[in-house]
């Protein structure tokens, strides 16, 4: 067990509380080592936290962090399964769930996190490297607390929807902080925006380009006001100059494929999502974006890619969906269409069906739309006695009321193309 005793000096010197009472303050610590777990929660205690939510698994810790209000997150980067600590920090930052008076502080052991972080397009307000004695940790905190109070009041703006008053307070900030000037900046570039601004707030970017023309934030600013004045293809070239100086600035490449699909471009926008997924492999939206599009384009193959990524990556959790199953069969039965009676493809089929109606199984709807997407890649693949006695099966549930009932005209169409009737 690491030790966490502190010394009556570290407790006391180290670390200012900027509020007298914080059994209101509600403290989020995800992590997947028990060992790490206790440690990050005694750090909190002795500092006079006491309302302490602990999670070791990413996929719950968003649900936690979607319902309600946390005042600091302290996260693991590199957390077991399919979310890891950045998709949390963007799920909380898109979401609003966890508004900018959130301290959230990222815990790595990973080394690289330190070369990347500064061109994260969400970044944590703080972030600290494995292993690390208490009195960092304690001084990293208070370095952070300290900030959030200089930003308090632009924060409380932002909350109220006062964007005038926002950029008012930034200029102050910038003017009294120096080292805030680049946050300050965002948020004028953010107020001018939000109000509708958008001719000066590109001037604003414009300018910031002008001043250092790496700052991939500033060319994703832009890109936006391009897009509200209607200049779509001013927009493409601002996004791609964004992802071009940052390719960790995932909404860039969302909205790239926004515009693009706009257009009418799929192809582009399929390999904006391609792109976008090789960076972050674990984004579920992202990837179901991917699978829809190549649908549309009736790309099975990479829908199917797509789609296999995504059950793969929701098995089990919260997230998994009904629809992505319907949708994976629906690919691999287009697949078997245009193939030769493809045995792997069909024992992927059998697989994802059976997950399906074990997933659904006291939903009488997903049991009879399982059997009719059964039914239609045995037809597919010429197969009709094995289609027939599927609809056996299925007319017995649905007697049984385990499957979601047909009506009369479907069933007579059904049993037709199944040579029940002629």
């Amino acid at each position: 067990m690491i030790n966490v005793t502190l010394s009556n000096t570290e407790s006391s010197n180290l670390v200012q509380q900027e509020f007298t009472d914080l059994s209101n303050k509600r403290v989020l610590i995800i992590e997947d080592i028990g060992e790490m777990r206790i440690m990050l929660k005694s750090f909190m205690m002795s500092l006079g936290y006491s309302n302490i939510d602990v999670e070791s698994s990413g996929q719950f810790a968003i649900k936690r962090i979607l319902e309600k209000h946390y005042d600091v997150v302290l996260s693991d980067y590199n957390l077991n399964g399919s979310i890891d600590g950045q998709q949390i920090l963007e799920t909380a930052r898109k979401n609003y769930s966890q508004d900018h008076s959130t301290v959230f502080i990222m815990v790595t052991a990973d080394t690289a996190y330190e070369s990347v972080v500064n061109v994260l397009e969400y970044q944590p307000d703080s972030y600290i490297v494995k292993p690390f004695p208490p009195a960092a940790f304690y001084r990293r905190f208070e370095r952070v607390q300290k900030q959030k109070k200089i930003l308090e009041d632009i924060n409380t703006a932002r909350k109220m929807k006062n964007y005038e008053l926002m950029e008012t307070l930034a200029r102050d900030v910038m003017a009294q902080h120096p080292n805030f000037t680049s946050q300050c900046l965002k948020v004028i570039g953010e107020s001018l925006h939000a109000r509708g601004h958008y001719k000066d707030a590109k001037r604003h970017y414009m300018l910031i380009i002008q001043k250092n023309k790496n700052l991939a934030w500033a060319h994703f600013g832009v890109a936006l006001c391009e897009l509200k004045l209607g200049n779509a293809l001013a927009t493409i070239k601002k996004l791609e100059d964004t992802i071009q100086l940052s390719r960790y600035f995932l909404s860039a490449y969302d909205l790239l494929a926004d515009v693009q699909e706009g257009l009418g471009n799929l192809e582009a926008a399929q390999a904006a999502m391609s792109k976008v997924i090789e960076v972050s492999p674990r984004a579920i939206d992202r990837s179901v974006r991917l699978a829809q599009i190549s649908m549309t384009m009736e790309d099975w193959t990479t829908a199917e890619h797509a789609y296999s990524r995504v059950i793969r990556l929701t098995r089990e959790t919260a997230f998994e969906k009904v629809e992505y199953h319907y949708d994976i069969l629906k690919c691999l039965t287009h697949l078997m269409e245009s193939a030769e009676d493809n045995l792997k493809l069909a024992d992927k089929f059998k697989r994802i069906l059976i997950r399906l109606r074990t997933f659904g199984k006291a939903n009488p709807a997903v049991v009879s739309n399982s059997f009719r997407l059964e039914i239609q890649q045995y037809l597919v693949r010429n197969h009709q006695e094995a289609a027939v006695k599927s609809w056996m099966q299925w007319n017995h549930l649905i007697n049984s009321k385990q499957a979601s009932p047909l009506t009369d005209a479907q069933t007579y169409t059904l049993e037709k193309r199944l040579g029940l009737k002629h």
